[in-house]
């Protein structure tokens, strides 16, 4: 029976201040890198919106147009704010696919693409813009200007090789 007096920690003792300061500040700590912070929020509803639907839609056209082995085009229309998907160049067969109206409040600026001279972007600002993704994985290099009604301006950067854009709040260009 005194083997067992010894092995067992006495009954009275529990736990120190310090111990449970400690343990209290580690979990906050974790707590506050694993929440979400929700006060951080740069965009809007209408900026997350139109966000997500050209992450998406780039993400998506350059894997559809690796798998399906065909060209894919993501036209840009200036005039109306609009922007759809076409499975090659646009012709006035060719139907209007996944088509996203700019929220009202924003407009769409111009697209850049990368001009022959490095100093020269080349950019549409009326009519349709084309940004292809090609069946080999790739996609034409080009910059998506969209401002809103307080006169900020986002720049939506696809780079060919890469699967995701790069969102700037600012006009930028190459």
């Amino acid at each position: 029976m005194k083997f067992f007096r010894y092995i067992t920690p006495p009954r009275d003792q529990g736990f120190t201040l310090i111990e449970l300061i400690v343990v209290i500040s580690i979990i906050s700590v974790l707590l506050a890198f694993s929440l979400p912070r929700l006060d951080a929020s740069f965009f809007s509803d209408k900026d997350r919106k139109i966000s997500t639907w050209i992450l998406l839609k780039v993400k998506l056209l350059k894997e559809q147009a690796v798998q399906e082995q065909t060209l894919f085009v993501l036209n840009v229309d200036l005039d109306e704010g609009t922007m759809w998907t076409s499975a090659g160049p646009m012709t006035d067969e060719t139907p209007k696919t996944d088509e996203f109206k700019v929220p009202s409040g924003f407009e769409i600026m111009d697209v850049a693409v990368p001009g022959d001279d490095p100093n020269d972007d080349k950019k549409v600002s009326r009519g349709v813009a084309e940004i292809n993704f090609y069946r080999q994985g790739y996609s034409d290099k080009a910059i998506i200007h969209l401002r809103d009604r307080d006169n900020n301006q986002f720049s939506y950067l696809i780079e060919p090789f890469l699967p995701h854009v790069k969102i700037v709040e600012e006009y930028v260009g190459f």
